[in-house]
């Protein structure tokens, strides 16, 4: 008798797949259990962005009202209102500290390129951390917290 013949009389004959069918249907759960988590965390995202983009468009309708006050006693006002950085930054930061940071966003502020596009359309970019809601620290440590930045525009007429 050779040693693989020796070797397959040693272990036992079996036909059954149950022990397979148990590994198959555990990882078929795992990869289920990712994409519902995943699914989960991309809309959570998701409803952070839109709620995020709400107060941006909030902050740039205020800035679009907030004059600059240095060319309005100079010049007066005409059938537009005069915007200057500074009061398009001042005003977005302002109605941007009066709201309610939304659920699972951890913080937001007024971002760079804020201002005044062409002194008539105000121009607000919010930048914002957003933390995950299922298994958030985990994935935060391991891929980093998840930035996004949305930007808003708003044009004020006087008449």
């Amino acid at each position: 008798m050779s040693s693989l013949q020796r070797l397959r009389a040693r272990l036992p004959d079996r036909d059954d797949e149950r022990g397979r069918v148990v590994l198959l249907i555990a990882g078929l759960f795992g990869i289920l259990a990712v994409l519902i988590v995943g699914g989960v965390n991309v809309t959570a995202i998701q409803l952070a962005r839109m709620q995020v983009l709400d107060a941006a468009d909030a902050a740039a309708a205020n800035a679009a009202d907030a004059v600059d006050e240095s060319s309005l006693y100079k010049g007066g006002l005409g059938s537009d209102l005069t915007l200057s950085d500074q009061s398009v930054q001042r005003s977005a930061g302002a109605t941007l500290a009066r709201e309610d940071v939304p659920a699972h966003v951890t913080g937001w502020r007024i971002s760079d390129g804020t201002g005044a596009q062409d002194s008539r359309t105000a121009v607000v970019r919010v930048a914002a951390v957003v933390h995950p809601p299922v298994l958030g620290g985990i994935m935060s440590g391991m891929f980093g917290d998840v930035h996004i930045t949305v930007q808003s525009r708003a044009h004020a007429d006087v008449g």
